[in-house]
């Protein structure tokens, strides 16, 4: 979006190349703000503050304005994470020729790891680019300044993981003396601040209770529980909708047994992600907490349910877009649990998780994404014919792609513009020359030379600054023509292994290295959404394109195969 000239781009946001294009030698400094956690994020803390004095020095110390100035917000992203959107993506701009300057508040706005620090700095210097921390002096030329700098990046780093360890080490105390560092909404308690300690709610108590009896000794699945809770009105745990998982998974939760574990997951970064991953048992902390039941109890539970399971049967594993199919009316994932039987046979079908989930409100069942379910068959058999197709001869489906991205109408006008400027610029020179010839006859004086030459002097200087935008565009789209060629190459070197006889697995593995997700619609196309090179969905991604096929629940057009441009 633009506030006041200054164009602003925030997390996923992104620049085409066709803006880039035209932002080329227009665009002097790339502001970069950061706030750490997503609770700063939502709030803006900081990041207008950070924009306005990174926006104030660019104008007062470099004379740019506002529209010289492109300003990326990071928000609630670790200073650690090398895989950060809106850097990325500031990183890919300076490596397109936008920016002179790289302004950032301090140095743990661009990271708290030193080693990352040295990384990222010494890429942008190696661009031409200054970095300008407004609270940080740093010269890359002056062996004391990088000292202090790397310096200040290992205190910065020393700083969060002595902060980090220290506060796991008063949770793991708390813990052990059995207190409750932290304590998770858990239906059925309300947690004593003053005590430190969960008690019970009686009211969510009793209804948790008559769960356990409406399984056990009314022989009620988790369906029918859902169903009576909220046709009696009570409210669900997270708002008003009984969901048969929510049910399932409460009456299996082992908290209710008394015998809370601390410490049975942990978050770690993975690749720059946050994941929680679970911890070894040996690393659990028990915190005794009231009972609702014991653990015999709990066994007969689990028992139960697993027979009601049984009788619903099992989902399957054999179809090819595991993982990857997507609902076109809702996004949710799509699995491949449903089936039919018909005199011909059993059919299986791609079917909506989020249609699939058994909810009631009232009494009454919601469906939350109603619509068609596909079948697995003809869905995967008509993508796989499609995608051998597409790597045996990849030049026919690629060839819309790298017609729009070849833009040889652009690159004429850019051509025939910067040979129109030379011309100029020649014209420039002659009349300049002209004029030197007269003064050297002494035909004008030297303050009718000035006056006359000094405009076009100017002139000259503006024609030739274009000039040098119009090649910068040039030198950017000749690097989009040679990646077209290595996209080429690269989906080539693939055609002789899709001729194989490949197993379900090894199918899947070859689709997962290409694709990013298949979209399913009501209307019976797919959408295909390409991963980029090196499996990284990113800016210069040339194949993150969205393409489209046609097929319908007949083998007849199955082929039918339409191009979408991405």
């Amino acid at each position: 979006m633009e506030v006041d000239k200054l164009l602003i781009l925030k997390g996923e946001e992104r620049l085409n190349t066709e803006q880039i294009m035209g932002l080329i030698g227009r665009i002097n400094a790339i502001i970069y703000v950061r706030v750490s956690t997503a609770d700063q994020a939502k709030k803006g803390y900081s990041l207008e503050s950070q924009i306005d004095r990174c926006k104030e020095r660019a104008i007062t110390k470099f004379g740019y304005k506002d529209s010289e100035l492109i300003a990326l917000i990071e928000p609630g992203r670790m200073g650690d994470d090398p895989n950060r959107p809106a850097l990325n993506h500031a990183l890919y701009l300076m490596e397109k020729g936008l920016g002179k300057k790289f302004i950032v508040l301090h140095p743990d706005r661009l990271t708290r790891d030193n080693t990352l620090q040295g990384i990222v700095s010494r890429k942008i210097w190696s661009m031409g680019v200054d970095i300008e921390f407004i609270e940080f002096e740093v010269d890359p030329t002056n062996p004391e300044s990088m000292l202090m700098y790397n310096i200040q990046g290992s205190i910065a780093q020393y700083n969060k993981a002595k902060i980090s360890a220290n506060s796991k080490r008063g949770r793991l105390a708390k813990a052990k003396k059995g207190e409750f560092p932290s304590f998770k909404r858990l239906y059925g308690y309300t947690f004593n601040k003053e005590t430190d300690i969960p008690e019970y709610n009686e009211e969510e108590r009793a209804i948790l209770l008559e769960m356990k009896n409406m399984l056990l000794m009314q022989g009620m699945s988790s369906n029918e529980i859902a169903k009576e809770l909220s046709g009696r009105g009570i409210p669900a745990p997270d708002g008003d909708v009984w969901y048969q998982a929510t049910v399932s998974r409460m009456l299996q939760n082992e908290d209710y047994t008394g015998d809370f574990y601390y410490g049975k997951s942990k978050v770690v970064q993975i690749n720059g992600e946050k994941k929680q991953v679970p911890t070894p048992e040996d690393e659990w902390i028990l915190i005794k907490i009231p009972p609702m039941w014991d653990h015999e109890t709990r066994e007969e539970i689990i028992k139960q349910l697993k027979t009601n399971f049984k009788g619903r049967g099992r989902s399957t594993r054999d179809y090819l877009l595991r993982k990857k199919a997507k609902c076109g009316r809702c996004g949710s994932a799509c699995g491949s649990g449903i089936t039919s039987k018909s005199k011909s046979g059993v059919y299986k079908y791609y079917s909506c998780r989020k249609k699939n989930a058994k909810a009631y409100k009232n009494g009454k069942k919601i469906v939350n994404c109603p619509g068609k379910n596909w079948r697995v068959d003809i869905v995967d058999d008509v993508f796989w014919k499609w995608f051998k197709k597409l790597l045996k001869n990849p030049t026919e489906f690629l060839e819309q792609f790298l017609a729009e991205t070849s833009n040889e109408k652009k690159i004429e006008e850019l051509k025939n513009k910067a040979s129109s400027l030379k011309k100029k610029i020649e014209e420039i020179d002659s009349e300049i020359s002209n004029y030197v010839i007269l003064f050297g006859k002494g035909k004008i004086n030297e303050d009718m030379f000035d006056k006359l030459a000094q405009p076009l002097e100017q002139n000259k200087e503006y024609v030739e600054n274009e000039l040098s935008i119009v090649n910068s565009q040039l030198n950017a789209y000749k690097e989009v023509e040679d990646k077209n060629q290595k996209l080429m190459e690269y989906v080539e070197s693939f055609s002789e292994m899709v001729n194989k006889d490949l197993s379900m697995d090894e199918k899947r593995d070859l689709v997962d290295f290409f694709i990013e997700k298949v979209t399913l619609f009501d209307d019976d196309h797919m959408e295909i959404v390409w991963k980029g090179l090196n499996n990284q969905a990113t800016q210069t991604n040339l194949l993150d394109v969205n393409q489209g096929i046609n097929f319908n629940n007949s083998h007849k057009n199955q082929n039918h195969i339409q191009t979408y441009g991405g």
